[in-house]
Formats: structure tokens, C-alpha cells, sequence
């Protein structure tokens, strides 16, 4: 009775212990996939924010330059092109994509958890490998959704309207708000997404 016992035992044990091994080996491979989600996203949200200064800085010294050299309406459209132009480069440095932060984040926190190529106890670390999975992706969704959309064509429209109510200058008006909602409609439409694409696969399923 005893043995049967201590087998029994032992057969619970062993189950028990490859239940473990194959939670930690599925903990293992949705942590990593979800690093390599925000590390390609990253990069690539990195090659999306510089060239948008870039952008943005061309736009405002090329129409300044030509401001200071101009007259007339054409000089008047160029000024507000360029003071338009400010909200490039200004809304990049005062709100940068959160997975250039988030991505870094897990990164160093794998790092600090992995020996010898494997991770302590991928289990602890996936709950946090999630939130900065749904974080980022929640950003993307705020940054790509319909009050940045509204935003960027009612903010050039009202500028348009500054320059046909303001000075008379209706052809200006229709560059500006046409002109300047391509541009900003072409920059969130650029913004990479890969983190909002994986957390809309559904983080409690394929993560």
C-alpha cells in the first residue's frame, strides 16, 4: 500500500513538474515575443521620428527664409505655413512615441533576469512584458485615432480661415488647409504601429 502510495506520489510529482516546465517554456516564448514586437517597432519608430524633425525643421527654416525675402500675401501664407510647421517638431519633442521608453524598459529588465541565454522565471517577468506591450500599443491608438486626425485637419483649416477672414487671402487659405492636413495626415498615417497591432491580436491569447 505504501509503495502504491509513493508512486502515486511520485507520479503527481512528475506531472506537476512538466506542467511547470511547459508553463515556463510558453512564458518564455510569448516574453520574447513580445520584446522582439516593441524592439522592431521601436526601430522603426526611431527612422519615423527623426526624419519627421527633419521634416518639420526644413519646413519652418526653408518658409522662414523665404518669408524674410518675400512680400505681399505669399509672404503672409509662408509665415503661418511656418508657424504651423512648429507643431512638427514641437509635439515630437514634447511626446515622443512611448515604445522608444517601453522597449528599452524590457529590454534591460530581460536583461538583468537572463543567464547563460535563458530567463530566471519568465512567468514574473510576462505581466510586465504585457502592460509595456498595451502601453505603447495604447499610445499608437491615441497618436493614429480619430482627435489626432481632427486635430491636425481642424487645426489647418482654422489657419486657412486666418488667412481668408484675416487678410483677404482666399487662395492662401485653401493651401494652408489643404496643404498642411496632407502634411500632418501623413505623418500619423507613417507612425509605425507595430504594438498596437499585436495588443489588437490580443495580448491574453497570442501573448
Amino acid at each position: 500500500m505504501k509503495r502504491i502510495g509513493a508512486a502515486v506520489l511520485a507520479a503527481v510529482t512528475a506531472a506537476a513538474g512538466i506542467a511547470r516546465a511547459q508553463e515556463t517554456a510558453s512564458c518564455d516564448a510569448r516574453v520574447r515575443t513580445i520584446a522582439t514586437v516593441l524592439d522592431t517597432d521601436a526601430h522603426r519608430a526611431r527612422v519615423w521620428y527623426w526624419a519627421w524633425m527633419a521634416t518639420g525643421t526644413a519646413l519652418i527654416g526653408g518658409q522662414a527664409a523665404l518669408a524674410a525675402v518675400s512680400s505681399g500675401d505669399f509672404q503672409k501664407e509662408l509665415v503661418v505655413g511656418a508657424s504651423a510647421s512648429v507643431f512638427i517638431p514641437g509635439v515630437l519633442l514634447l511626446h515622443p512615441p512611448q515604445v522608444l521608453t517601453d522597449a528599452p524598459l524590457l529590454d534591460a529588465r530581460l536583461a538583468q533576469t537572463t543567464a547563460d541565454g535563458r530567463l530566471g522565471d519568465p512567468c514574473v517577468v510576462l505581466p510586465r512584458a504585457r502592460e509595456l506591450l498595451l502601453r505603447s500599443g495604447d499610445d499608437e491608438a491615441l497618436a493614429t485615432g480619430l482627435l489626432s486626425h481632427a486635430f491636425v485637419i481642424g487645426g489647418n483649416i482654422a489657419l486657412g480661415l486666418l488667412l481668408g477672414i484675416g487678410f483677404h487671402d482666399w487662395l492662401g487659405a485653401a493651401k494652408q488647409a489643404i496643404g498642411g492636413a496632407a502634411i500632418g495626415e501623413l505623418q500619423i498615417l507613417t507612425l509605425p504601429t507595430g504594438a498596437l497591432a499585436a495588443r489588437g491580436l490580443g495580448v491574453g491569447g497570442s501573448f
